[in-house]
């Protein structure tokens, strides 16, 4: 049935009331509750099944729950990270968290509280996590009108009422997770986050807004509060004032008369994403200026878009290969997952005679490289109408999942 037709079917009849329309959305909410308890039975009952097979067929235990939540993230169009996560809350909420499901049946809780419920007790030990369930969980009313940060804190207090010990120890050890990430979003920007102790997290963004405060009004370039912050980390971080040029390798997957200016077109950022010719022109411009770009050829097939070959003053083999291969996939070749790059992968596995060759490789993350050994993966190269490297893998349940390169231009 067309998409359109069934939305025009599912729409109320004219005249109906607020009150009809909202009780529909209530509706559609309770209904999305059970589908996500649904769900989450059934990819714990993926895990049995998969687990009940490798110890049949003797395999050490360490290998019993491998891929499954590969399997879990392509039947749910999930990134593998997302699905380790979701496979681990399923465990918990079947085994200890009766109280939780019934909430959920019902309607009564959000399936978007539910990471921060189980996420909130995973450091108590089983009776306490039991514990918890009922006390937060077994009267609707004991979270009934709070958001999710509100949740976030009732979780906490009862944690902490339970062992205060292992809440204290969680909060000492989750220094250790500190990092920096880097997301791309929409309109060329990208978020870079800092996971810091409070404390040192409060204190950063204090003296950024200090910085500014000193300088809005007086700003010559009459930059916002938030943007001089936002220069001002740059700066301190890197060492150079944000109108300068970045040193870049630049993998130009843009024709020369786009990178020239003659016509329009896209450009590619390897690990940058997708952007206008013209900001890409501007973005090599500045580098090159200040001596801080590498230009780096590839040759594109112009039927199909497909990368052929690369021009690199890194000649060695295979990191070359590897080079040429990140730059045709862009992004972790399992489908769904969007990590980058972390490793170049034998389709055709070199122990079984598989070459080390453009066509027999691919680009995965760490994660689903490792998914892929588990028992019952195999994956292979296939023709494709576009013309383009295209991998079919097989999950142990007999799924198959295509993974086509993207189109470079051309």
């Amino acid at each position: 049935m067309d998409e359109n037709i069934a939305v025009d079917q599912d729409r109320p009849p004219d005249g109906a009331s607020h009150a009809d329309v909202v009780e529909r959305l209530r509706s559609t909410e309770l209904r999305r509750c059970r589908l996500v308890l649904e769900q989450y039975g059934l990819a714990a009952d993926l895990l049995r099944q998969r687990v009940l097979e490798r110890v049949a067929a003797g395999l050490p235990q360490d290998r019993w729950r491998q891929g499954v939540a590969a399997e879990v993230a392509l039947a749910l169009h999930l990134s593998p990270n997302a699905a380790a996560k979701m496979l681990s809350r399923a465990v918990e909420l079947e085994r200890n968290m009766p109280h939780l499901r019934a909430r959920l049946h019902a309607g009564e809780v959000s399936p978007d509280a539910v990471p921060t419920i189980v996420g909130g007790l995973s450091h108590l030990d089983v009776g306490d996590r039991q514990q918890a369930d009922a006390q937060l969980c077994s009267d609707p009313d004991t979270l009934a009108g709070l958001g999710i940060r509100q949740i976030g804190d009732k979780v906490e207090q009862v944690a902490y009422r339970l062992d205060a010990r292992a809440t204290v120890d969680r909060r000492a050890a989750a220094e250790k997770d500190r990092t920096v990430t880097l997301r791309p979003q929409p309109e060329g920007m990208a978020r870079l986050s800092l996971l810091l102790p409070m404390a040192r997290a409060v204190g950063a963004y204090a003296a950024l807004r200090h910085h500014a405060d000193a300088l809005v009004g007086r700003d010559p370039e009459l930059r916002t509060r938030g943007q001089i912050m936002a220069d001002t980390a740059f700066a301190r971080v890197t060492g150079r004032d944000a109108a300068e040029g970045q040193p870049v390798t630049v993998s130009l997957t843009i024709p020369a008369t786009v990178l020239l200016g003659d016509r329009p077109g896209p450009a590619h950022l390897d690990g940058g994403g997708t952007m206008p010719g013209e900001i890409a022109r501007n973005l090599i411009g500045k580098a090159t200026a200040a001596g801080v770009a590498w230009v780096r050829r590839l040759f594109v097939a112009p039927e199909n878009g497909a990368i052929v070959a690369m021009d690199s003053r890194r000649r060695l083999f295979p990191a070359g290969l590897a080079d040429l291969i990140r730059v045709r996939d862009r992004y972790c070749r399992t489908p769904y997952c969007d990590a980058p790059i972390a490793h170049t992968d034998h389709i055709a596995p070199h122990a079984k005679g598989g070459p080390t060759s453009h066509t027999n490789g691919q680009g995965l993350c760490a994660a689903c490289n490792h998914a892929k050994e588990a028992p019952g993966w195999s994956s292979a190269t296939v023709d494709d109408p576009t013309g383009r490297h295209t991998v079919e893998t097989r999950t142990p349940g007999g799924h198959r999942h295509r993974s086509t390169a993207p189109h470079q231009a051309a």
